[in-house]
């Protein structure tokens, strides 16, 4: 019998199944497609090959200034670009096909059911024994009961990774991260982006001065971005898809070639367990689990993104692997501070808590660092200066959240998530030496702020 099985090979599952291997775990997988699950397949790394070709060309097409002639003239061969985001897909995922051999991983390619506290049943119907099953199943791109993906005219964020036939009009319903970063990459490939997000402001949820500013960067790229805004309907006409909107303002209407649909994405638990097994769906479709990821079937957990927000691949691998350390070692899960992040251009990441949510807690008392990219010496250097480190602390100066708009906010974070996983004070990080000149300074000197300390603003 396996010591552990993990239903799903995304993040969760084959960094899971890794640990324990290297734990000395007998460890299998289950996976239908491919390793790596739609983060490696479809999402994260895919998303960000096609962003770095695209920021290439952005960069080139304001490169006058540093003496970069001919740049505004230059354009991208969407054909060339996809065949590099393939080639990166699939060197990733023979890596993973090579941590498996290594490490002794089997991989099951199909589909699995849970029968038992201790058994997989495949579709074929042999069935696997497992000491302890993880489901890992991850998400599926959601839909509006009025606008159906349909892969053609309207499509979700897996065909959105096909760029070799570019729209010229292109309508993103859904204003988070997979809605903008897709925006940013139709841009610059040259569509006419329009963005319409029925909440406030785009990455709803996010801190709203940030989201700002990102929101007032992506105009200044040309795209349209219509917030407040609910889309009425969808429908495809001869030459176009025709879509209604309204807000508070007005009613309006509008003709897109495609439209991408980036609406969120739900849990992929439908048929995952049979139903006469003591493991608890609420309505939104999340597996219900204690506080060390247990379901209510014993030995059985969950982990991932069917277990609830947020749907992120490093939150999912991270309790995987926690997982592992519980039933190996005993140790209970630890849920810390789980960082964020946007890969537009600029970037745009946060952790713990928005400005809004510490007032509501802490009062008025809260205490609140700012840093404009602006006022950075690397920022100007590289000409990067869009942008803004904010740090949140209580009364007593521990961080509690941060929040980064600008250039490479996603490697800036890291510091920032450490003092809100360890309550750290804002003084105690200052005694850091951040190398000059570098991005990371001002993330030093947001700290810096909120003790009165900031030194170049």
């Amino acid at each position: 019998m396996l010591d552990i099985a993990f239903l799903g090979g995304g993040p969760a599952g084959y960094e899971g199944a890794i640990t324990a291997a290297r734990q000395g775990m007998k460890a299998l997988v289950v996976e239908k497609y491919k390793l790596g699950g739609t983060c490696l397949q479809w999402g994260c790394i895919p998303t960000k090959t096609l962003i770095h070709g695209v920021r290439m060309l952005r960069m080139a097409a304001g490169g006058r200034r540093y003496g970069l002639m001919g740049g505004e003239n230059l354009s991208l061969d969407s054909a060339a670009l996809d065949k590099q985001k393939e080639r990166v897909v699939s060197k990733l995922t023979r890596g993973i096909e090579f941590l498996f051999k290594e490490t002794g991983v089997e991989w099951v390619n199909g589909s699995g059911r849970i029968v038992a506290k201790d058994t997989i049943r495949m579709e074929d119907g042999r069935e696997i024994r497992a000491r302890h099953i993880v489901i890992a199943t991850g998400s599926r791109m959601a839909e509006l009961p009025h606008i159906k993906i349909d892969g053609e005219r309207i499509i979700g964020s897996r065909q959105a990774l096909d760029v070799t036939d570019v729209p010229k009009r292109l309508l993103v319903i859904g204003a988070g991260a997979i809605g903008l970063e897709n925006a940013f990459i139709y841009r610059w490939l040259g569509s006419e982006v329009t963005v319409v997000e029925l909440m406030e402001q785009v990455v709803p949820g996010s801190d709203t001065e940030v989201a700002a500013i990102l929101s007032a960067e992506m105009k200044k790229q040309k795209i349209r971005i219509h917030t407040s805004t609910r889309t009425e309907s969808v429908r495809i006409g001869s030459g176009a898809v025709e879509a209604a909107f309204s807000s508070a303002d007005e009613n309006w209407a509008g003709e897109y070639d495609r439209v991408l649909l980036a609406v969120g994405r739900r849990p992929v638990t439908e048929d995952v367990f049979s139903p006469d097994l003591p493991i608890q769906v609420n309505r939104q479709g999340f597996i219900q689990v204690d506080e060390n990821l247990r379901t209510g079937l014993e030995n059985v957990y969950a982990c991932g993104d069917v277990v609830g927000q947020p749907m992120l691949a490093h939150k999912a691998s991270h309790q995987a692997m926690a997982i592992v350390d519980h039933i190996r070692h005993g140790r209970p899960v630890q849920h810390h501070a789980v960082p964020a992040a946007v890969f537009t251009d600029p970037e745009m990441a946060s952790v713990g808590l928005t400005e809004a949510e510490a007032r509501s807690q802490y009062g008025e008392e809260v205490k609140v660092g700012r840093f404009p990219f602006a006022a950075g010496s690397r920022a100007n250097a590289v000409d990067e200066k869009a942008g803004l480190v904010k740090v949140i602390a209580a009364p007593d100066h521990t961080v509690i959240g941060g929040h980064i708009v600008g250039a490479d906010a996603g490697e800036l974070i890291l510091p920032l998530t450490l003092a809100v996983t360890k309550a750290i004070k804002a003084e105690d990080l200052l005694d850091l030496t951040f190398i000059h000149p570098t991005l990371g300074e001002s993330v030093w000197e947001a700290l810096a702020a909120v003790c009165g300390r900031s030194v170049h603003i």
